[in-house]
């Protein structure tokens, strides 16, 4: 199979010879003296030569008059062919080729008759050349824009499927379903849609259900559509984003939930969307068996969903996802198009299980059997492996504890050698918080754990080393086996009762997939399903084997849409009507789910959401939601305030009364209990998912046992206590320490609910949510004119945002950012910025005109650092970033 990238000492000899040669003119040059013409080189003299580079540069010789004036075009040629001569440009340029060895002249130097030809290096060069900058021949805007992508890349070439891609698709016009298996190149295929888009002056929008495959489009492509004059825009939460920011953007990246809650509110920025990229379109399956009321709410499939139906009405659709079954289903409801390769790779698959003798691995075709003596099962498939030295793994367990345990051991027992400054990059300034600092320890060994315990920055850089190949043993939960792929040699999944995830032959593959395709292809791949005790779902192996690896694909199937999504569409619905009747809002409602992939499935389903509808809108009607006007109903006026603002309805409505007497003087920990109120923060683990009366009765659901009362409110007690402690300027491993102690053996009602933990990871994910909602309650207030609780709330989001006291929340200091060592930038830490309140430097505005004197000699920046208290160097630093913010700013304005 041919090479897909060039080895780097290739590419930097070819960068090399690229940089001397230093001319635009040196690769036609080189192509006009190799033409095609069997084992024939010809040699050329000058005048052909500049004839062919010419030709080359798209301008063909015209006919020339045997007698009488010049024609227009031989004198437009003669002038541009004069231009290309010159002795700056072609001459200069065979000079350089014949100097570097890629061309051998014949005749003196100087001579007419001078001939020269292409060497043997020169045609090495040429083929280097041209497979880097990939396809030529073709001249479509999809060919064209793949080769600009492929040169950003710095690939050579385009992989097998995605030429398949370009040469049967044709054109991106239609909605298309694209299947390929994991690492085969489907964003990059997904990216000349959207450059083409681009090209075409529309707005494009990709969305995913992960923060690292957002990271990964921003990482990859974001600077290429920069630098080409395209704003791209991040919307997952990590970062609070205007409204203005989202409709002058030509590309916004975003996950779900962030996205369906701005087109539910029918955000100006959505309407503008003609592209929509949809990667891991297999989340549209629910893992749900049986809803009950501890895990209404959890299911994202029944929002991405209603998500797709929205924006297919305005937008055309393109998804991205491995195989899964019955995709003609989906094919028909999004009228779309499917590519589907039919190559497919699979690698060597082995089932593991404890016995009397041994552990026994068979392969699931049958054709290899082996029974090792070992005590434990990981010794056993390392054995199995061969060559542990030189090969890649990845071990998925079922827990953040059991992950963390698994890299112990094998840290212990077969550590890899590793430069020991990867530990310093990956875990950088986090070393003192708890999970960090473990990671830390293993990734001396060269080993790594990965869960979503870990901050979102350090498993950024985490991802980026085991991609690079640096690190080779990973374990990690399932969240690394979403999108991302890597280039692993081996995957080892320890099923156990507690990996409710893996269900599905479908969910086997996302996991098995991580090793990717063309690796698989070029260096071979393994898979060992560990299968050790019973489980609910499996009671044997062979039902383990039998689901996962020899079943058909399942279709996709979403989850019912859930009561807070209802409420909230219907709020949609009726928000700029006058006035509306309940049975045409039924009907409204009934023909948007009517339209979803779920009502396509299920022909009685838009028939239960009617039932849905009539509870939900009794409800509303008794807790005075709508007021009657003419002969029908229209939302009162704080209830359509919330609507505006994106606030889940059932939630508002549930503590309307406490938002309505909230004071401008609010206490931080009034606001913390507000925002833990509403349902979004407690999806957050630890979970504290608890519906209210109205959503129980909305589903048909019933009340959760005591037990779980229980378990939320001891939950609660722990993210209010590290919301509270962050806030106040505590240092985070200190603020997770205080909150991790109350959760100690924890007693609610009577009830011991045992030890409720709470990790960096979890707190930069509740700090991000509870920061956009606490911006919402801002909006909300805004709306209803009470401009000085709406201020306190902003302050508020951006207290939770920074970690800080309302005064520091309140200036401008934490806007100032400073690019570290590896050029990324970076607000500066909250301790510096307080450091420069307290220095009598309160705003931006304070560090550059403080200290202005023309009475003084010696320059204002450095009167500046000796008053900030902070270093010399660095107060300097922060000088110079307050200078550029404040240009951007005039820039932008």
């Amino acid at each position: 199979m041919p090479r897909v990238r060039a080895d780097e000492k290739e590419l930097d000899d070819l960068r090399a010879k690229l940089r001397f040669l230093g001319n635009r003119y040196a690769i036609e040059i080189l192509q006009v003296l190799s033409p095609e013409k069997g084992d024939i080189i010809q040699n050329m003299g000058w005048e052909e030569i500049v004839e062919g580079i010419m030709t080359e540069m798209g301008h063909e010789k015209p006919k020339t008059r045997t007698k009488g004036e010049k024609s227009a075009e031989e004198v437009k040629y003669a002038k541009l062919r004069k231009k290309f001569a010159a002795g700056g440009t072609l001459y200069e340029s065979m000079s350089k080729l014949v100097k570097a060895g890629y061309v051998h002249a014949l005749g003196g130097k100087g001579k007419k008759q001078r001939t020269f030809m292409i060497t043997h290096e020169g045609r090495l060069a040429l083929s280097a050349i041209d497979s880097m900058i990939g396809p030529t021949s073709k001249s479509s805007d999809l060919y064209r824009t793949a080769k600009l992508l492929l040169k950003h890349k710095n690939y050579t070439r385009l992989l097998p499927t995605q030429e398949k891609f370009l040469n049967e698709i044709g054109s991106i016009d239609e909605n298309i379903i694209i299947q390929m298996p994991p690492g085969s190149g489907k964003t990059f295929l997904a990216m000349v849609a959207v450059l083409i888009k681009l090209q075409q002056k529309k707005k494009c929008l990709y969305i995913s259900p992960y923060l690292s495959l957002n990271t990964q489009v921003i990482n990859e492509y974001g600077k290429l559509l920069e630098d080409l004059g395209y704003s791209v825009v991040r919307h997952d939460g990590t970062q609070q984003v205007s409204s203005q920011t989202l409709e002058n953007a030509d590309i916004v990246v975003g996950v779900y939930e962030s996205v369906f809650s701005d087109v539910l509110e029918s955000e100006k920025w959505t309407s503008k969307i003609e592209l929509s990229i949809i990667d891991e379109l297999t989340e549209l399956d629910s893992p749900i068996e049986e809803e009950s009321a501890a895990n209404i709410g959890t299911d994202r499939s029944p929002r991405l969903d209603l998500l797709i139906t929205l924006l297919r009405k305005k937008s055309q659709i393109i998804t991205l996802s491995s195989r899964f079954g019955d995709t003609e289903a989906v094919s028909k409801w999004l009228n779309a198009k499917v590519f589907r390769p039919s190559v497919r790779l699979n690698p060597d698959e082995f089932i593991v299980t404890k016995h009397d003798d041994g552990i026994h691995i068979d392969s699931s075709d049958g054709t290899q059997s082996a029974t090792i003596k070992r005590e434990y099962v990981l010794e056993s498939i390392i054995e199995h492996l061969g060559n542990y030295a030189k090969k890649s793994i990845l071990i998925v367990a079922s827990s953040r504890s059991q992950a963390v345990f698994v890299a112990g051991v094998i840290s212990r027992h077969w550590p890899r050698e590793v430069d020991s400054s990867v530990a310093d990059y990956v875990v950088g300034q986090e070393r003192d918080l708890p999970v960090a600092g473990q990671l830390y320890g293993y990734l001396q060994t060269g080993v790594a754990f990965h869960h979503a315990g870990l901050g979102s920055e350090v498993r950024q850089r985490l991802e980026e080393k085991i991609k690079s190949g640096t690190i080779k043993t990973v374990v990690s939960t399932t969240g690394i086996t979403a999108g991302i792929s890597f280039p692993f040699d081996c995957v080892i999944i320890l099923y156990d009762r507690a990996m409710g995830f893996l269900a599905a032959r479908s969910r086997y593959l996302q996991i098995a997939g991580r090793i990717g395709e063309y690796h698989l292809a070029e260096h071979g791949g393994s898979v060992y399903l560990v299968f050790e005790f019973p489980s609910r779902r499996f009671q044997t192996a062979e039902e383990l084997v039998d689901r996962l690896l020899h079943r058909p694909l399942e279709a996709l199937r979403p989850g019912p849409i859930y009561p807070s999504i209802m409420a909230n569409l219907m709020a949609r619905e009726i928000i700029n009507h006058r006035e509306f009747d309940n049975q045409q809002l039924a009907n409204d409602m009934a023909d948007i789910i009517s339209e979803t992939f779920r009502a396509a499935q299920d022909k009685d389903y838009p028939e239960c959401i009617r039932g849905m509808n009539s509870k939900l809108f009794a409800w509303m009607l008794h807790r005075e939601s709508f007021e009657q006007v003419g002969h029908g109903f229209r939302l009162v006026k704080d209830i359509a305030a919330a609507a505006r603002s994106g606030l889940d309805i059932i939630r508002f409505i549930e503590i309307k009364e406490k938002l309505n007497s909230l004071s401008p003087d609010a206490s931080d920990a009034d606001l913390v209990d507000v925002v833990l109120s509403f349902g979004p923060a407690q999806i957050v683990r630890p979970r504290t998912s608890y519906p209210t009366t109205a959503e129980l009765n909305a589903a048909g659901l019933e009340a959760p046992d005591s037990w779980y009362d229980a378990l939320t409110a001891g939950r609660n007690i722990v993210k209010n206590t590290v919301l509270r402690k962050w806030i106040e300027e505590t240092g985070m491993p200190s603020a997770l320490s205080e909150a991790n102690k109350e959760g100690q053996n924890m007693v609610i009602n009577g009830q011991n609910i045992g030890n409720v933990d709470i990790e960096e990871g979890d707190l930069d994910s509740l700090i991000g949510i509870c920061s956009s909602l606490a911006m919402d309650l801002s909006n909300y207030y805004r709306v209803l004119k009470k401009s000085k609780v709406a201020e306190r709330l902003r302050v508020f989001s951006r207290q939770l945002r920074y970690g800080v006291k309302a005064d520091l929340a309140a200036t401008d200091l934490l806007e100032i950012a400073i690019t570290d060592e590896h050029g990324t930038s970076m607000p500066i830490p909250r301790h510096d910025a307080r450091v420069l309140s307290n220095n009598g430097y309160p705003s931006i505005s304070d560090v550059l005109r403080k200290d202005i004197d023309p009475q003084k000699k010696s320059l204002a920046r450095d009167r500046f650092a000796r008053n900030s208290g902070l270093s010399h160097e660095y107060a300097k630093e922060i000088y110079k970033a307050c200078l550029s913010h404040v240009r951007a700013s005039l820039t932008d304005n």
